[in-house]
């Protein structure tokens, strides 16, 4: 009888959108099954198992209920099949988890828990007022945090052994590594553009302070009529405005490949994220990087090595960079060699969980 593997999803995040699949919520406990040759199954109420079998087509999707009591019903679940499950992954130390997880290591004490924490330092000063945040995080087997300043700060707070595991890129298929002559003028961001946490108004701002004559700034990602409105109106009247490129959101993964690979520069001018999933994907493709003081950029960035880190709330600071940095070929050009060699050997996704895989004591079976 094979081991087994489950995703137990708490209360907030019940219900997984088909951008869930490819992100960490999915893809850690997903390969983490395939490599050690375990079962994996996905418990929560709603996601789509359409895409879930076209992607991965040995994974199993178990619903949950909804109704009535949400926690109720996963643990009636888990106090039936809990000795079927050898490890239970959990993202976020959210409330709901601490009954959840209660009652898993008590139908199966043996079973381990491994939490990936996805908190921001902003989440983590509230967490660190909640009485139970520590007794969650004394039931894990596992703990990792995403960035290095979040886990010294939680070393710092609570005596557990918090191991540090960035976010990765996952490779749908296979990619060469990127030449810098492939490269175009081109600066890029790809995100929920309406996003008020991502701040892309600041971005466009610091673009057309900059004036880059042969420069495009090409922005990826959905958005709502509304903010489209009022992005024509910031760039209404510039005369660097045809130079911002919005492109709406690309869900074909090739076309969004090339957008990575052309593109010199990534810029991310958000408030808040605990470890951006874009971070590694610009890094795999060798792009310089352009960044607000976000959780997991000093990592990134190698300590601004291979990248700028900026105030939140600067775009005057942003724009000048962009105007220093896009005459600087050479530090591109060094950066998307070794940026780039670094990411390809540490953050894809299949290399990351055979660490986990090591933290848990498991092998390949």
């Amino acid at each position: 009888m094979s081991k087994k593997i489950a995703f137990i999803c708490s209360v907030e995040s019940y219900k997984l959108s088909d951008a869930h699949i490819f992100k960490d919520l999915c893809l850690v406990p997903i390969l983490l099954g395939e490599y050690l040759g375990y079962d994996v199954t996905i418990l929560t109420t709603e996601m789509n198992e359409t895409l879930l079998k076209q992607a991965f087509p040995s994974v199993t999707f178990q619903p949950i209920p909804f109704q009535d009591d949400y926690v109720a019903n996963m643990n009636s679940y888990l106090i039936e099949h809990a000795q079927d499950i050898d490890i239970a992954f959990a993202i976020g130390p959210y409330p709901s988890y601490l009954s959840i997880l209660k009652t898993y290591k008590k139908f199966n004490p043996s079973g381990k828990i491994y939490m990936k924490l996805d908190v921001n330092r902003f989440w983590l000063n509230r967490l660190k007022t909640y009485p139970y945040f520590v007794e969650l995080l004394q039931l894990c087997d596992v703990l990792s945090s995403e960035s290095g300043a979040i886990q010294k700060s939680l070393h710092q707070f609570v005596n557990l052994d918090i191991k540090h595991i960035p976010n990765g890129f996952y490779e749908l298929f296979h990619t060469e590594p990127v030449l810098f002559n492939e490269k175009k003028n081109r600066i890029l961001t790809v995100g929920r553009l309406d996003a008020p946490e991502k701040q892309i108004l600041l971005a466009v701002k610091a673009f057309l302070a900059a004036e880059l004559l042969d420069w495009e700034f090409r922005l990826v990602g959905p958005m709502s009529d509304e903010f489209k409105k009022e992005l024509h109106e910031t760039l209404k009247g510039n005369p660097f405005a045809s130079q911002v490129r919005i492109l709406g959101p690309i869900f074909d993964k090739y076309q969004l490949e090339e957008e990575y690979r052309q593109a010199k520069i990534f810029c991310l001018t958000s408030l808040v994220e605990c470890y951006a999933h874009v971070f590694a994907e610009a890094a795999k493709n060798g792009c310089y990087i352009v960044t607000t003081d976000v959780d997991g950029a000093a990592d990134i960035t190698h300590h601004q090595r291979f990248g700028m880190i900026h105030p939140t709330h600067d775009w005057q600071s942003v724009g000048r960079t962009l105007q220093q940095v896009t005459k600087q070929e050479a530090l591109l050009a060094d950066t998307c060699e070794h940026l780039q060699a670094f990411a390809r050997a540490e953050l894809n996704w299949k290399h990351i969980v055979q660490k986990v895989a090591e933290h848990l004591h498991e092998k390949p079976s």
